[in-house]
């Protein structure tokens, strides 16, 4: 195998990992913080933080509908990704590589009515908070600095992108970097018309990035502390969080959602939650029938606990 064959196959294999993670996943972080609030009682604080985590998530999960509409899978992208240059660390919602120029978005699902004023946004209630350009702005320049190690020859447009269409912002400039739902489309038409094939450094230079960052994942904090003991056991909806489950011989169905899951999927999710919960517990056959409350046989636990080891 010559070079060029070996750069080649360098590529393909750094395009089909990202392809991979091309599906944003729920962190580890909300995640639990849903069944925690499933199975106990959360404060109030926290309730907050996991609701605005889920609307993150749900924002950025809009945002990769809305590439997938526009640029369709052929086109180079980082996603939730985190980048370090001498200390300072940022987060990258997403990075979009359209013919040699880098565009950098921060994905915001804010809703209802807003105001910017100076280095501020307030929610029209009366609510304050850091206007995101602010976040965008150090994200760009952690992402410069690391460029200007490795190459000068790269343009980077920044957005802050409002996906939800129930949001309005007040006293915009023409100058901010924001991107408002009634602009949405025709900013991914412009870029879809400029979509042209990047060069094989700045290919080169996404695949850096991607082995040089990490994932999102490992930024977040850990929710308040809990014990096994103090958790409602039994099946819960994958969907809605529900306990009221109607369990048949093949799958349970959600009275609450209408969700029909097979039950040996949903078992699975259960022995994925539990071991997401307490890492350092060994699963037994026992340990995961109580978790369940006792909903499935033994014999199915023990079966599918035999498969995964």
């Amino acid at each position: 195998m010559d070079m060029m064959e070996m750069t080649d196959m360098s590529y393909m294999i750094n395009r089909m990992e990202r392809t991979n993670e091309t599906k944003r996943k729920k962190s580890d972080q909300l995640k639990i913080l849903e069944s925690l609030n499933s199975r106990t009682h959360l404060a109030h604080a926290q309730q907050q933080y996991m609701i605005n985590l889920q609307k993150g998530f749900e924002g950025e999960a809009l945002f990769d509908k809305l590439i997938q509409n526009y640029l369709g899978t052929d086109r180079e992208c980082l996603q939730d990704r985190l980048i370090t240059y001498n200390g300072s660390t940022a987060q990258i919602d997403a990075l979009i590589l359209i013919g040699n120029t880098l565009n950098l978005y921060e994905v915001k699902n804010y809703e209802g009515e807003h105001q910017q004023l100076s280095g501020h946004f307030r929610r029209l209630k009366g609510q304050e908070f850091i206007c995101p350009s602010i976040q965008l702005n150090r994200t760009e320049k952690v992402l410069r600095q690391i460029l200007s190690q490795w190459t000068e020859t790269f343009e980077v447009h920044s957005y802050v992108i409002f996906v939800n269409p129930a949001f309005t912002l007040y006293d915009a400039k023409i100058s901010d970097p924001f991107i408002l739902p009634t602009q949405i489309r025709k900013h991914f038409e412009k870029l879809k018309k400029n979509q042209t094939q990047s060069s094989k450094e700045c290919i080169r230079l996404i695949n850096k990035l991607q082995s040089e960052s990490r994932s999102g994942e490992k930024y977040r904090g850990t929710p308040q502390n809990y014990a096994y003991e103090d958790l409602r056991k039994g099946l819960i909806c994958s969907n809605c969080h529900s306990f009221n489950l109607k369990l048949t011989q093949r799958q349970a169905i959600c009275r609450d959602c209408g969700e029909q899951r097979k039950n040996d999927r949903l078992l699975l999710s259960h022995i994925d939650e539990l071991t997401l919960l307490f890492p350092e517990t060994k699963l037994t056959t026992a340990l995961v029938y109580d978790w369940i409350d006792g909903k499935l046989i033994k014999r199915r636990i023990g079966r599918l606990l035999h498969s995964l080891s």
